[in-house]
């Protein structure tokens, strides 16, 4: 079903959810700073505020996921996306099926 890939921890599993955010926030900063863009470029090119996206950069404001999307499409990084849920094989019907018939069912009394 799944492919038997050796799990491979990332640095994030050490990290709280804040910790986390700010790096995220740092390397679209990173991003945008090697592409020469400035904030205000940035909220023109995305529609989101020059406020949420410093703030957001520096850790300090939370950001809809619709905007780290505009964000992303902006600095032509929206592919990279991908990384966050990959693709895996589809299961067949059949084997849904298979898995419910193995799943305990609760006993009435």
């Amino acid at each position: 079903m799944h492919d038997k890939k050796q799990y491979i921890a990332t640095k994030y599993e050490n990290l709280v959810n804040q910790e986390i955010f700010l790096d995220i926030g740092k390397k679209l900063k990173q991003h945008r700073i090697n592409q020469n863009i400035s904030s205000k470029e940035l909220e023109r090119l995305s529609g989101v505020s020059i406020r949420t996206i410093t703030g957001f950069e520096r850790g300090e404001k939370n950001i809809t996921f619709i905007s780290l999307i505009e964000l992303l499409r902006a600095l032509k990084l929206l592919n990279n996306l991908e990384e966050l849920i990959p693709n895996i094989p589809l299961v067949s019907p059949l084997q849904i099926m298979a898995l419910e018939k193995n799943q305990k069912k609760r006993v009435r009394k």
